[in-house]
């Protein structure tokens, strides 16, 4: 497809491989927002199942007296296993708590000390509001001092925030995609000026305007899909720098997350999409600028 003869000296095209490098930058930017769009998605999703119709009980020790939060998490736990929207309430061991903050507060015994409250587990069998306000409610009837903690609250503003990045990195995609039209526009018309008397000459001897659009077209096509190779050349080690970072931060924080296959997917298109948008780019602005001039 690449060897077909061209009657234009393209290769001495001093523009041509401007385009080049700039599709390189420009597919490489453009990896990068589609693999912060695909994690945001995939801890999105994790998080949601993981905390749907699930609630956190917390019972605060001080002020509690000598028997402590025991009595007030037993009569809590009897309440929510008698009501008809709990699936499953069980008490969090206090070893588990210590244990979930251990990456924040890190490895001293000091936290053994600490007042923690005393946490409760709830599994609803909805999570309509309905359900939710109503086992509130029973907990608050309960024991006046409990914290409920309805996970969708924190889950809904973690996702407003999520849903900002991802808005960004589409806009990263918008821009990227109008700058590499733009720079093959430019390139073009560039390359026409050089030309001009080559063109006239074809132009003598029979040759038509698609003829020769197709010319900068193919070049174009080939441009955009080197230079989208590199990019992502460029991407594989910047993506796996990230990775291994990532990977010495605890689970605890930043959760491991697999990819889809559509990102990967969405990864490997990107040099043929810059390819068939450059060439379109071009063939347009060819035979845009050579009808003008009839």
């Amino acid at each position: 497809m690449f060897g077909i003869r061209s009657d234009l000296p393209l290769k001495r095209d001093t523009a041509g491989r401007f385009v080049l490098w700039l599709v390189m930058v420009l597919v490489f930017m453009a990896s990068l927002a589609v693999t912060v769009n695909s994690y945001i998605g995939v801890l999105l999703n994790d998080w949601n199942r993981s905390v749907t119709g699930t609630l956190t009980v917390q019972v605060p020790v001080m002020d509690l007296g000598e028997k402590g939060a025991a009595p007030t998490v037993g009569k809590i736990l009897d309440v929510l296993k008698r009501h008809p929207a709990v699936a499953k309430a069980e008490a969090v061991p206090r070893a588990k708590v210590i244990a979930l903050l251990k990456p924040w507060l890190g490895e001293s015994d000091v936290i053994a000390d600490l007042p923690l409250p005393a946490l409760i587990d709830v599994e609803l069998r909805t999570d309509e509001p309905e359900a939710v306000a109503a086992v509130t409610a029973s907990i608050k009837t309960a024991a006046p001092q409990a914290v409920v903690d309805d996970h969708r609250v924190w889950l809904n503003r973690v996702m407003g925030l999520a849903q900002g990045f991802s808005v960004v990195a589409m806009t990263i995609m918008i821009l990227v995609t109008g700058a590499l039209g733009l720079t093959v526009v430019f390139a073009t018309r560039a390359s026409l000026a050089e030309f001009v008397q080559v063109i006239e000459v074809l132009h003598v001897v029979g040759a038509k305007d698609g003829y020769i659009a197709g010319q900068f077209a193919r070049r174009a096509l080939l441009q955009g899909m080197l230079g989208g190779a590199a990019g992502l050349a460029l991407y594989a080690p910047a993506l796996a720098l990230v990775a291994w970072l990532a990977s010495r931060v605890d689970p605890e924080i930043l959760p491991n997350a697999a990819l889809p296959a559509a990102h990967w997917l969405t990864l490997a298109a990107l040099p043929f999409a810059a390819g068939l948008l450059a060439m379109l780019t071009a063939h347009i602005t060819v035979r845009r600028a050579l009808s003008a001039k009839v």
